[in-house]
């Protein structure tokens, strides 16, 4: 991943820094992206950054927003927000228009990649030192932040956890054969890996990333199992969850069986770079810095 500064066109605010963003994926190809960077609040210290990725959410983006603006800026001043948009309705107006009203929210333009690729580009900018994960479908309400925030405090991660899911049957199926297989390939039992709720450390999405390619289409779900194997601090909290309002699912059964292989190959090749960071993890001396 590259960052490159553009030039400026003469009506551009001037303290916004704008680069384009590149991306090599595992296929040679290459994306590119927008990314505007506040000069001001990139100078001080971030608790946390929201990191929402978006696509064609024009009924709800603005809702969603203001969830983050009502729930976490209340409780968290020094915070950002950071939106990955590749939308082809008119969410990229009205992303625009909010950032201009309020400089915490930052908003990348990147090629349709898909929902894991955008995250992933959305953790990679954040600056905060937590990452709340979230999407832009409000199918999580957001009022559940200041509790799950008291808890984080500390702690390396928490967890939401969807117990009572308003979601298609056949994505309720899906998530039983994903915590199936990751009992089986990695030994643990987590019961909503990909659960779009989470707030963890940077630093350990940092360790983290390297084991990961950058076309990850579950960085969430990866990043979970890496929480959970590496023996982070995480507590996991019920989250109440409810149906989509706006919007439609982005990967249609047509498209599910071929994503799902995907999916498992990237699984396993995470499962081995997994196992080799244990390795080396555990030959660092004891009482070096985790």
């Amino acid at each position: 991943m590259r960052l490159a500064a553009l030039d400026l066109p003469a009506f551009t605010r001037p303290e916004i820094s704008v680069y384009t963003l590149e991306t090599k994926m595992t296929d040679g190809s290459t994306t590119m992206g927008v990314v505007s960077v506040s000069a001001e609040s990139s100078e001080q210290r971030l608790r946390v950054s929201v990191v929402m990725p978006s696509f064609n959410e024009a009924g709800s983006i603005e809702d969603a927003v203001r969830d983050v603006q009502q729930h976490v800026f209340a409780v968290v001043p020094n915070a950002e927000l950071v939106v990955v948009d590749s939308s082809r309705d008119d969410s990229p107006e009205i992303l625009n228009r909010l950032a201009k009203e309020d400089d915490r929210v930052r908003v990348i333009f990147q090629p349709p990649c898909g929902h894991g690729p955008a995250l992933r580009a959305g953790m990679d900018a954040a600056r905060g030192e937590y990452l709340l994960l979230i999407d832009s479908d409000r199918q999580i309400p957001l009022d559940v932040f200041p509790s799950l925030w008291q808890q984080a405090e500390g702690r390396d991660a928490v967890m939401g956890m969807r117990v009572q899911r308003d979601d298609p049957f056949l994505r309720l199926c899906l998530t039983k054969v994903v915590r199936q297989a990751i009992a089986i390939l990695f030994g643990q039992r987590i019961y909503d890996t990909n659960v779009p709720f989470k707030i963890v450390r940077r630093s350990v999405w940092q360790q983290a990333a390297p084991l990961m390619t950058p076309d990850t289409l579950a960085p969430s779900l990866f990043l979970a199992i890496f929480l959970h194997v590496g023996r982070f601090d995480v507590a996991v909290r019920e989250t109440p969850h409810q149906a989509r309002r706006t919007g439609t699912v982005s990967i249609r059964r047509w498209k599910l069986f071929k994503v799902c292989l995907k999916a498992f190959r990237q699984l396993l090749q995470f499962r081995t770079r997994l196992k080799q960071w244990q390795i080396e993890r555990h030959s660092v001396p004891e009482g070096s810095a985790r």
